[in-house]
Parts: structure tokens; C-alpha cells; sequence
């Protein structure tokens, strides 16, 4: 057994041995290499696409902040707005009472003035008579 044409078939098949385990060594360690490279981009897709949602985040946490401040700039408007209708309710109330003051005042003084023009007519009829009356006693002094 320990003829060297043994020996020279032993170490040739020791070196086939060790060079299929270190074929299968390099496959190994190339797909260890291989998964950890997919890895590695599923990795970096994650980041990016973390990146990129946490951008979105971003902007939509300012559009958020900028709808708040509008729904509060609106409702801040349609307070006012209100405050300012019930103030002019208010004014539209006065004006409509100082308008029906104003009417019935008016009315008030057509009724005077219809009075005093009836008084007048009245008061000329009686002038006339009277104008008549002293005619006539003029006329009669003269002709005594």
C-alpha cells in the first residue's frame, strides 16, 4: 500500500476531492454573494422608497398644515361674515323702524296740511262772505 503509484492515486484523487470542495466552496460563497447583492438592492429599494414616502409624508403633513390654516382663515371669514349680516340685520331693523316712523310722520303731516288747506278754503269762503258783506254795507252807507 504504500507504493508510490498508490500514493500519486491517492494525492491525485485528494486533489480531485479538494478541488470539487473548492468548486463547490466558490459556488457557495458566489450564491452567498449573489443573495447578499439582492439583498443589498432590496435594501436600497426599501431606503429609496422609505425616502420617498417619507417625503410624501412630508408634503402632505405641509398640505395638511396649509388646509388647516385655510379651514381656519374660512371659518375665521364666514364668523365675521356673520357677525357683520347680524349687524346689518341689526341696521336694517333700525332703518326700517326710523322708515315707518318717517311714514306714519308723513302721514301725520298730510293729514295737517289736507287740514290746514280745508281750514284755508274755509277761511277764504268766510273772507269772501265777509268781503261780500262789507261791499254791500259800503254800498249801502254810500247810498244813504
Amino acid at each position: 500500500m504504500n507504493s508510490p503509484r498508490f500514493l500519486t492515486m491517492l494525492n491525485a484523487v485528494g486533489c480531485l476531492v479538494l478541488g470539487a470542495w473548492v468548486v463547490v466552496q466558490w459556488l457557495r460563497e458566489r450564491e452567498a454573494d449573489l443573495q447578499a447583492d439582492r439583498l443589498r438592492a432590496g435594501l436600497a429599494e426599501a431606503r429609496a422608497l422609505a425616502d420617498a414616502e417619507a417625503t410624501r409624508r412630508a408634503a402632505l403633513e405641509r398640505d395638511i398644515a396649509v388646509l388647516k390654516d385655510a379651514v381656519g382663515s374660512t371659518q375665521r371669514s364666514a364668523e365675521e361674515s356673520a357677525r357683520g349680516l347680524a349687524e346689518r340685520d341689526g341696521e336694517v331693523g333700525a332703518l326700517r323702524a326710523e322708515l315707518d316712523t318717517a311714514r306714519s310722520r308723513l302721514a301725520e303731516w298730510e293729514d295737517a296740511v289736507r287740514a290746514r288747506d280745508r281750514r284755508i278754503r274755509e277761511l277764504e269762503s268766510q273772507l269772501a262772505e265777509a268781503r261780500k258783506r262789507l261791499v254791500e254795507a259800503v254800498e249801502r252807507l254810500k247810498t244813504r
